[in-house]
């Protein structure tokens, strides 16, 4: 993708933020604080993952973590979907950055093939996540490694299972954990919550330290994509290399905490964007979606 070409997709985004209208843009997916999108509208050959802006220094580093993450994916066997890390600047001397990858064949989605078929522990797609969680999720004094292993985070291509979406990056150094290092995500929300909001995410990538955790996440986010008559054979079919089997009721308590949680943190993240506009007289940089309705706040 040449850099005019992103310029002009950041010309876009940036209308889409300041109008809070998604209307121009062509969204084929939507993160908690950002979008997919499909770039040009028509036609579209890329997606763009805008990511949250900073200092050139942490995007920099930002860059080196995501890129070394897909690294270490590929060397446990586990394909990536081509994607190439790219920053363009901002006022104020900040720089923003944006994951590109190829578009890709809806029908080759694995949540869309799930939706298409019947529930069974045996489908191809089921086991290769399953395998590729077995390959990746090591948590050891060395440092750890894992994998968001939610069905919406990958693509069957070939008879292949790739990883559509690495983001966050789940490798950790000694000493650290999942999640304890957000970027600038924090930005989001008002200063005075951020030490909660990052407690309360460091809780949230525990479940990233072990097998059953991923499996657990990704059973009980089934319902979030519509998926959840698969539920009971994902559970079949991930309790088959757990110790400890997955429990349904919990993985839907779990869903439905989530539920009651997330309206809260999308009020702290509009505080935050009034602050930023009215008081700061700045552009607020993220989006504020409803995942679950597929808009923007």
């Amino acid at each position: 993708m040449e850099q005019a070409e992103l310029e002009s997709a950041e010309a876009a985004i940036v209308r889409a933020l300041e109008s809070r209208s998604i209307d121009d843009l062509n969204v084929l997916g939507f993160g908690e604080l950002g979008l997919a999108i499909a770039w040009p509208s028509e036609n579209s050959a890329f997606v763009l993952k805008r990511q949250a802006p900073g200092t050139p220094a942490t995007v920099a580093a930002g860059k080196q973590r995501m890129l070394g993450y897909i690294e270490a994916l590929e060397r446990r066997g586990v394909s990536v979907v081509p994607t190439t890390v790219v920053d363009i600047p901002l006022a104020r001397g900040l720089r923003v950055p944006y994951l590109i990858q190829p578009v890709l064949d809806p029908a080759e989605l694995v949540e869309n093939i799930l939706a298409a078929a019947e529930p069974t522990p045996n489908h191809p797609a089921l086991l290769a996540i399953r395998d590729a969680v077995v390959a990746v999720v090591e948590d050891s004094p060395a440092g750890g490694l894992s994998l968001d292993a939610q069905v919406s985070n990958f693509v069957w291509h070939h008879d292949q299972l790739h990883v559509l979406d690495t983001t966050p990056v789940l490798q950790w150094a000694a000493g650290s954990g999942p999640l304890h290092d957000v970027g600038n995500y924090l930005n989001a929300v008002p200063a005075p919550v951020r030490p909660v909001a990052m407690k309360m995410t460091r809780k949230v990538g525990e479940a990233y330290r072990t097998q059953h955790g991923c499996f657990f996440r990704a059973v009980a986010y089934l319902r979030r994509i519509e998926l959840e008559h698969w539920t009971d054979a994902a559970i079949q079919c991930f309790n088959e290399v757990l110790d400890q089997p997955i429990d349904r009721a919990v993985a839907d308590a779990e869903y439905a905490a989530s539920v009651k949680e997330l309206p809260n943190i999308k009020r702290l993240a509009r505080a935050q964007r009034h602050w930023t506009e009215t008081i700061r007289r700045q552009r607020y940089e993220f989006f504020i979606t409803d995942s679950f309705a597929g808009k923007i706040h």
